[in-house]
Formats: structure tokens, sequence, C-alpha cells
């Protein structure tokens, strides 16, 4: 089966320019990983505003929030916030 789409938000793809590289490359795993495992769950769940359960996943400093839509075999990742922020 091929992996799933990953969809970026404009924000996130902003804060990643200005991360240190080894850790860029550890979140651009990531979404290589979600891509290839949309099923994964995250260290944590929080709820959007409609309910919809949303994966957060830590690495290192940062907390990368995600989910996937299985219907549409994408994942979408809607955050990436300093831990503890």
């Amino acid at each position: 089966m091929p992996p799933y789409r990953v969809f970026i938000a404009a924000d996130v793809v902003a804060m990643l320019r200005t991360i240190r590289s080894g850790e860029k490359h550890l979140i651009a795993r990531l979404f290589e990983q979600l891509a290839d495992n949309p099923f994964r769950t995250g260290d944590f769940v929080e709820r959007d505003e409609v309910g919809r359960p949303i994966q957060v996943v830590l690495i290192g400093r940062f907390a990368v929030y995600y989910w996937a839509n299985h219907a549409d075999r994408e994942v979408k990742i809607l955050d990436l916030r300093k831990a503890g922020s």
C-alpha cells in the first residue's frame, strides 16, 4: 500500500526554517514516518474545536501536532511548537 500524503501548514514550514538542522532532520524524519505509518499514536492527544483527536509527538524541544485523514489517505501537520509552550 503506498504511503499517505503529508500536508504541512504554512506556519509550520516557516518555523522549520528557524530550527537547527539536526532537530529539523528529526522532525522531517517524523513526517516521513507518518506517511508510512499514519496510524502511529502520539505521546498524548488533544482535541480540536470539533472534538477530533489531534496526536502530539514530542521530539527534543518541540511538539508536533497532527491528525490522519484516513478517508483521503493524508496526514495533516497542524502545528509545531516548542515543547511546554
